[in-house]
């Protein structure tokens, strides 16, 4: 099954991040005292009662196994604050925000928590923290500070995060936390580099929490000819296989699709059934877009329904262009096609030399 994760928006999801919290911390790993949980087995505090709040969840069939929650700053502080003194920190956050002439937008990231069977998982970890990055460039964030266990500092390092203050043991968590803080900008470069795909920027610009994102492993379906067809995806990582049966049931591939294309966008016109089968090629990594949600940008801001008919039309001529390559073309100008993708999807490097990168992951995990 595909694992997918989402902004909690309904009871029942946020009940599943409380007590996933509660599994993980207290049953688990034997941190936070009793006396933070609820009776009834659910770890929650006051920072998930405030305006902007944003729990991510990710579900593997129907169970909740990890979840990541995003406070914007507010007048009761934010969750790091509660064990560690940012005061001076946020002086200086102050200060360089006037310089560049902004002001400052301070976000947090708490209560991260991966069951054990998913956290070597490394599709799982980075989707959630892109997922988290996400939803802080949509509450406008400047700055991201955190208090991490000692065993978990590295990620935090590796986004662009520095320590602030030694390790120090907080009784009322049970373990040895170090505060940090990091600029939002390295941040989002970590997650989304600074030559993504314009479909990117779309679902980026216009973040809604009704968002899902998909992780696929190779080999893996996500829907079939004649399924309901109610979504519409964008390939943020990997590729994916679009076949329609053909004479004797033979699967006959029409379109590869990779990273910054859209498919399924037919959903979005009609209610018709899938008229093709898509398969994850490779570790894939897919955002989620509710068929009424596209319609009502497309409805209010032409422009970005300009932006998205660029992208169908893209589609649909390279569409064209591999099924002629199949029927007419010899077949060293369809590895050639192939190649052509690739190269398309990858990155354009940052080094000082004309290059692009292509990371792929042949991983089942």
């Amino acid at each position: 099954m595909p694992i997918k994760l989402k902004v909690a928006r309904t009871a029942k999801e946020l009940d599943d991040v409380f007590r996933l919290r509660y599994d993980v911390y207290v049953s688990e790993r034997n941190k936070f005292s009793e006396k933070r949980a609820t009776s009834d087995r659910r770890l929650v505090d006051h920072f998930d009662t405030l305006p902007e709040v944003a729990n991510i969840v990710a579900y593997d069939d129907d169970m909740a196994i990890a979840s990541f929650r995003v406070n914007k700053d507010s007048a009761v502080g934010l969750a790091p604050e509660c064990y560690f003194d940012f005061t001076q920190v946020r002086g200086e956050l102050s200060r360089v925000c006037e310089e560049q002439d902004r002001a400052p937008c301070i976000v947090s990231c708490s209560m991260l928590a991966i069951r054990k069977q998913w956290r070597r998982k490394r599709n799982v970890i980075f989707a959630m923290f892109k997922t988290a990055t996400a939803v802080m460039h949509g509450l406008g964030a400047t700055h991201v500070i955190g208090a991490s266990s000692a065993e978990t500092f590295s990620i935090y390092k590796r986004l662009g995060c520095k320590a602030v203050a030694p390790e120090q043991w907080v009784e009322s968590v049970g373990d040895k936390l170090i505060p940090l803080v990091g600029p939002f900008e390295k941040i989002f470069t970590w997650a989304f580099g600074q030559n993504e795909p314009p479909v990117t920027h779309f679902w980026l610009d216009n973040y809604s929490a009704q968002y899902e994102t998909i992780l696929l492993s190779p080999g893996e379906v996500l829907f079939r000819e004649n399924d309901h067809a109610e979504h519409v995806y964008s390939v943020e990582n990997g590729g994916v296989s679009l076949s329609r049966k053909g004479p004797g049931q033979k699967d006959f591939v029409i379109d590869e699709v990779g990273r910054g294309a859209l498919f399924g966008e037919l959903a979005i016109f009609d209610n018709e059934r899938r008229s093709t089968m898509a398969t994850a090629t490779m570790n894939t990594q897919l955002i989620v877009f509710e068929r009424n949600h596209i319609l009502n940008i497309i409805q209010n801001d032409p422009d970005k329904a300009y932006q998205l008919l660029k992208h169908f039309s893209q589609r649909l001529r390279t569409s064209d262009h591999l099924t002629m390559v199949q029927q007419f073309e010899p077949k060293a100008s369809g590895v050639g096609f192939a190649l052509e993708q690739l190269r398309r999807s990858a990155k354009i490097e940052e080094s000082g030399f004309p290059a692009r990168v292509l990371r792929m992951n042949a991983e089942r995990s």
